[in-house]
């Protein structure tokens, strides 16, 4: 046996070899990407549990680190510094950077260790928007005055840029155009020099705009035309089914741009639509306009793509509701008299719509009548004074009965 197992002992111990080093070069094929058992990396860092209502103005930086018995399994990928934000308060201050790696990773040196942030308060604003219309329109075209919809957005960002903001922009190319251009176009964030806003980071929006994107028309004429915003004007005829009544009436858009010479235009100062039907409606109804039906004056026109609506809202008519045990005060009393029997609380009938009177109280109705310059005696009939919560009504004014007496001596 010894003489078999020292046969080509050589060559044994050679194989062996190679087949230990071809297995080390397999195991670490494909894993270029996992540790060695120490090393020094460089690793981004991210901020967590940061109230919705605070922002970070600082860009958050590269640190190194340097790990020792990592997990053979570990990844860099899996390896970031993270800053607990959750006690953040708005100015500068200096917070701890902690590693995040996988169990059995001892992280031994951190540099920096901490890092100075500043973190402001997040605010909302209404700013306008302007359109910046650039380019020149076809030979023998001009531009009319630019409508946006809506004129104003709201902002959400830091307070400091929020201070400093006082519009956002839209831009529109009318470069060879010869038609009204209609458009939709996501709004800009730019400082009083014209130039981009951007936040810490440049690839995040510091700023949010609410609508984000508006309607820009841009009127396009004949040279020679003129443009007019006018006010829209709108009537009914008709009535709603029995039990409904007319909430309001609004047209869609409320002005409209016109095209014409300038003397055409001069004498248009709104535009009248025929009444929309009203006849039994129960329910909410949008009647659509068609404009070669409206009358316009004489060498005035809508521009290109003009489109008119009415919009009426129907709702439940007035109702009466009784309410109980409503209870009369009396004001104004004499001091040398008294009220012989205090009143007992009365039952009135209020009207108004349904969504005004459902939560109607008692208490939330006063009633009083008013003593002043009454002698002792009996009084009929005497009204009452009242005071109902905002859209209720008494159609009928309740009257009391009372008896006023001196008071008894001693009893002042």
């Amino acid at each position: 046996m010894p003489k078999i197992f020292r046969r080509n002992l050589g060559v044994k111990v050679a194989s062996f070899l190679f087949a230990i080093l071809f297995w080390l070069f397999v195991m670490n094929q494909g894993t270029s990407d996992k540790l060695i058992p120490e090393q020094t990396l460089t690793i981004p860092v991210v901020a967590s549990g940061l109230p919705q209502n605070m922002v970070v103005m600082t860009q958050l930086p590269l640190v190194r680190v340097r790990l020792q018995g990592i997990n053979p399994s570990a990844n860099i990928k899996d390896i970031y510094g993270q800053i607990d934000l959750s006690s953040g308060e708005p100015g500068e201050r200096s917070y701890k950077i902690n590693v995040n790696a996988q169990v059995g990773t001892n992280v031994v040196d951190v540099t920096p260790s901490n890092v100075k942030l500043i973190i402001e308060n997040v605010q909302e604003k209404t700013v306008p928007v302007e359109a910046l219309i650039s380019g020149v329109p076809a030979e023998g075209f001009q531009l009319g005055a630019t409508f946006v919809k809506p004129s104003a957005v709201n902002v959400r960002g830091p307070s400091s840029i929020l201070s400093t903001l006082t519009k956002v922009t839209v831009e529109v190319s009318a470069t060879g155009t010869n038609e009204t251009i209609q458009i939709s176009r996501p709004v800009s964030f730019r400082d009083k020099e014209g130039k981009p806003i951007f936040g810490p980071n440049p690839s995040a929006d510091i700023l949010s705009a609410f609508p984000s994107t508006v309607d820009v028309i841009v009127p396009v004429m004949a040279k020679g035309l003129s443009s007019k915003m006018v006010p829209i004007k709108v009537t009914s005829s008709g009535t709603p089914a029995q039990g409904k009544i007319l909430r309001y009436l609004v047209p869609s858009p409320i002005s409209v741009e016109v095209l014409g010479t300038a003397q055409a235009l001069k004498g248009f100062d709104s535009l009248n639509l025929s009444p929309v039907d009203l006849t039994n409606l129960t329910e909410d109804k949008t009647f659509q306009i068609p404009i070669e039906k409206v009358a316009l004056p004489q060498g005035v026109s809508f521009i290109a793509g003009t489109t008119l609506s009415v919009v009426a809202q129907i709702g439940p008519g007035i109702i009466q509701k009784t309410i109980s045990g409503v209870a009369v005060q009396i004001r104004n009393l004499g001091t040398g008299l008294d009220i012989e029997k205090a009143f007992t609380p009365i039952d009135v009938v209020v009207e108004g719509l349904p969504d005004s009177l459902k939560d109607v109280t008692p208490t939330q109705i006063q009633l009083w009548v008013d003593a002043i310059d009454q002698v002792a005696g009996t009084y009929t009939d005497v009204k009452v004074y009242w005071q109902l919560p905002p859209g209720v009504t008494m159609p009928t004014i309740p009257q009391v009965n009372y008896s006023l007496k001196a008071k008894a001596k001693g009893a002042e």
